[in-house]
């Protein structure tokens, strides 16, 4: 692993104001070089230019993993049951602690990412939670359907209260 950027190094106010500006794609190699020696920092065109690649190509994979994303999370609100919205679910969870990990590892940890990151588990754990709700209500009107059934069949059957318990009970696992 090489040594550290020197740019990583300079006044944290310096280094905020050129990654602001590499965000803003307003500014090239030399503007920046420029603006750092204006604050009072120093810093090589060449460690700049570095910087800056590695700056943008970050952007771009951080862009590029945000489409995915919103993809699969719009396939895990299409129908977030599915054996698909459960993989994509669990896909998701295991490249965002990847990410954390990899965060951590590399010391170079930005506040958006970190929010990226937590938006996303948040809005996993809300598909988890809509994917669980809806099974559970589809399950209650299933049940809610056949003991409507048991109900019209044992009373067609001329069967008593006690009867029509029983079946309830016995078959639907049902208390009333």
């Amino acid at each position: 692993m090489g040594r550290k950027s020197s740019i990583t190094e300079l006044d944290p106010e310096i280094r905020a104001a050129v990654d602001a500006a590499i965000r803003e794609g307003r500014a090239s190699i030399d503007d920046i070089v420029e603006l750092i020696n204006e604050m009072g920092g120093d810093a090589s065109r060449s460690a700049v230019g570095r910087y800056r690649k590695n700056a943008v190509d970050q952007m771009r994979r951080w862009q590029e993993a945000r489409e995915i994303s919103k993809v699969w999370v719009g396939k895990l609100e299409e129908d977030p049951s599915s054996d698909v919205g459960r993989l994509i679910s669990e896909m998701l969870k295991t490249v965002a602690f990847q990410t954390v990990g990899n965060m951590v590892d590399g010391d170079n940890v930005e506040a958006d990412q970190v929010m990226l990151l937590a938006r996303a588990l948040k809005d996993i754990a809300g598909a988890d939670k809509l994917s669980a709700d809806r099974e559970l209500k589809i399950r209650k009107e299933e049940r809610d359907k056949a003991a409507k059934v048991v109900e019209e069949v044992t009373q067609a059957a001329g069967m008593d209260t006690d009867q029509v318990d029983f079946w309830r009970k016995k078959v639907l696992g049902m208390t009333a």
